[in-house]
């Protein structure tokens, strides 16, 4: 869920993106980067990525496929509906509630190793990011400087073990892309 960044941002995730202005009294569309929606609401004040401007949900309902409409107490016209376009909106990590044991936060994979079915370390978990055709992950190989994608499934990634610091890349067949030519690319560079 979310994406964690930067040095102002370290203790804190994106939720969501407000992604237009929405009728003319100041509400606006958010796309949530997560599956649960309170994390929108139920947890005080949202941030933009300084952390100096606060969105205050009032209401919360679903517009159409992904987006949601909100009404935000700080955005009282269409104006400031507007200038908010492309903000992403953020949460304190300490708000939110510990996952259980087989579930996770994105921003927990980062910097996790990766590793093939093999037990062979290929890379680093770089990011999660979704830019609307679901979820992929973002991996740098061993010695490489060059980041590959992955759809975050749970085909391509059978195993996430935050305890001890993996998680298992299984690459798709259908790319041509066999754990042997994993290896052997990481052998050319």
């Amino acid at each position: 869920m979310g994406d964690q960044t930067g040095d102002n941002s370290s203790k804190r995730i994106v939720l969501g993106v407000i992604t237009n202005a929405h009728g003319i009294k100041g509400d606006v569309t958010i796309k949530p980067f997560g599956q649960d929606l309170s994390t929108l609401t139920d947890y005080g004040p949202l941030t933009d990525k300084t952390g100096k401007q606060t969105f205050t949900i009032l209401s919360l309902r679903h517009s159409k496929k992904d987006l949601y409409v909100a009404r935000i107490k700080e955005l009282t016209d269409r104006n400031m509906a507007e200038s908010a376009k492309a903000t992403d909106l953020y949460i304190e990590l300490s708000k939110l509630p510990e996952p259980d044991d087989d579930e996770f936060y994105y921003h927990d994979l980062i910097d996790l190793n990766v590793q093939l079915p093999s037990g062979d370390l290929y890379g680093t978990v770089k990011a999660v990011e979704n830019f609307g055709a679901g979820d992929i992950i973002e991996i740098l190989p061993q010695n490489s400087q060059k980041t590959v994608y992955f759809s975050f499934t749970k085909e391509i990634i059978p195993v996430v073990n935050i305890k001890e610091g993996y998680v298992t890349l299984a690459p798709p067949l259908e790319d041509d892309v066999t754990e042997e030519a994993a290896k052997a690319a990481l052998e050319d560079e």
